[in-house]
């Protein structure tokens, strides 16, 4: 019976499959072997693998294609690769390195050999990806950490879910609720026997992996499981995180951003619309625009990622200002079915710092065709707080001019009342690490109803992110929300999409 605990081994071989595979397992690992490349980066993605064996002894030419199209993906991601060849292609060896591999193995090989190369891989997979210590000198290979100490939550890949014995279809949801204790207790086993490099963990400010305290949830878009967790042990050091952590993460960025202009010059980077629906009624009301970077290789890269790009460039401004011209040019462009919609577009800190903010904000708008009053400019709470006056009076320029003004991720940096008091704004944007424990924890309700009612105090909306469930909405409703936005309605949609699901509202 194979170690449901043993280190993945991601294996594509075109002529020995089954011989390479269980040669792997009687090694110690668990192989995923593929004899096509149909698919081929799905799937390494999905076998939480951190070393990938490309097999081909018989195959150099497929083996050199498959490596082309899986090396930069792989680079990004920490992963070895490791291509085997036969005797008479060792021809092929330069243009395998040059794509992308990083260890090679000519047969004829021994099972002793092959052992050695792999675990060769694996340690240098773990040093390239930049591996954090967990709890006594274990380790994880991350493939991003952010360090908020407003939100404590932990996102895990298929594969800590598959160590956890957490189905992976629809029914998570249903199973978590139903078995919340057994669930939660495999969850934290698995997060206990992380060791090596077998599994990836996503981490938003993780003060030592704790156990699980509330429920899990799947995101459509990446696959990942999201659970919040309780700390049981001391915060990392946070020079410690940043060093070990985010060396991997910026050398992707670095790549990502030097495609950056190329992307803009082509129109892969667009928007796309995530509907604001009112929690009483259900019917959408507006939307906000979302960047996403339609990538040749990577596939679908999302807003945080893209701007990250941008700033390690150079180029927020930029990116910035052609995502605002680009959803108001859509949006001027809808049907008659989308004509009452509100916009929101979202403005960067560096956005308001900079000289001419306001004019050419409106500028955008006025250009683009839309009325002012249907535009709401969405700037997160830190892009506030430094020069409160200054943003205090730019927003209000806005404001008076038409716009209005919502604070953006409310609940994740200073919320002070004092503060917002002193903005001219119409909308708080409740975070979703607010609302996502409002349906099983009472002290999350507490504090949710509190800010709800905190914002009615000083006449302002409350629309809340991240709301997934009908339990969800109800609960905020009867708090007082009036707005929400989730993938209970829908995640970012293109302009068709939205039209359709207006009218069937």
């Amino acid at each position: 019976m194979p170690d449901s605990f043993a280190k993945p081994l991601f294996i594509l071989s075109f002529r020995q499959r089954d011989e390479l595979a269980a040669m792997a397992a009687r090694g110690g690992w668990r192989a995923i072997a593929a004899r096509r490349d149909e698919g081929l980066a799905g799937r390494i993605a999905a076998s939480g693998a951190q070393v990938i064996v490309v097999d081909a002894r018989g195959a150099a030419d497929d083996g050199l294609a498959a490596i082309q199209a899986i090396g930069d993906a792989a680079e990004r991601a920490g992963q070895a690769v490791l291509v085997m060849v036969s005797r008479n292609d060792v021809g092929v060896l330069d243009a395998a390195r040059d794509a992308g591999a990083t260890h090679f193995l000519v047969s004829p090989v021994t099972e002793t050999e092959f052992g050695h190369a792999v675990r060769f891989a694996e340690r240098h997979a773990v040093r390239v990806s930049g591996g954090m210590p967990v709890r006594e000198a274990r380790w994880v290979a991350p493939l991003g950490w952010r360090y908020d100490p407003a939100r404590r939550s932990l996102q895990v890949t298929a594969e800590l879910a598959r160590l956890a014995g957490i189905a992976e279809d629809g029914t998570l949801r249903t199973a978590w609720l139903r078995q919340p204790a057994e669930v939660r207790s495999r969850l934290r086993e698995a997060v206990r026997r992380l060791g090596s490099n077998e599994t990836t963990a996503f981490a938003h400010d993780l003060p030592g992996l704790g156990r699980v305290v509330a429920h899990l949830q799947r995101d459509p878009h990446t696959g990942r499981l999201h659970g919040l967790i309780e700390p049981i042990g001391p915060p990392p050091d946070a020079g410690a995180v940043t060093r070990d952590l985010f060396g991997r993460r910026s050398r992707s960025v670095a790549a990502l951003a030097r495609e950056l202009p190329a992307a803009l010059t082509a129109g892969d980077i667009d928007v796309v619309f995530q509907p604001q629906v009112d929690c009483t009624s259900g019917r959408i009301t507006g939307v906000e625009a979302l960047a996403r970077w339609h990538h040749p290789r990577l596939g679908e890269v999302g807003a945080e990622t893209l701007l990250a790009a941008a700033a390690r460039g150079g180029r927020s401004g930029e990116v910035s200002a052609y995502l605002q011209a680009r959803a108001l040019a859509v949006a001027a462009a809808w049907p008659a079915a989308l004509a009452e919609l509100r916009i929101a577009v979202n403005v960067a800190a560096e956005d308001i710092a900079a000289d001419g903010f306001v004019a050419r904000v409106l500028e955008r708008i006025d250009a683009s065709g839309l009325s002012r009053d249907r535009v709401t400019v969405e700037v997160t709470e830190s892009g506030l707080i430094e020069r409160l006056d200054v943003a205090a009076a730019l927003l209000a320029d806005l404001r008076t001019a038409g716009c209005r003004i919502a604070i953006d991720d409310f609940g994740t940096g200073y919320s002070s009342l004092a503060y917002l008091n002193a903005l001219p704004v119409d909308y708080l944007k409740l975070d979703k690490s607010l609302t996502a424990g409002i349906a099983g924890n009472a002290r999350d309700r507490v504090v949710v109803r509190g800010v709800i009612d905190m914002a009615a105090s000083l006449g302002l909306d409350v629309i809340a992110e991240g709301v997934e469930t009908t339990e969800q909405r109800d609960l905020l409703a009867a708090a007082g929300c009036r707005l929400y936005q989730g993938y209970l309605c829908a995640p970012g949609i293109d302009s068709r999409a939205l039209a359709t699901l207006v009218e069937a509202v």
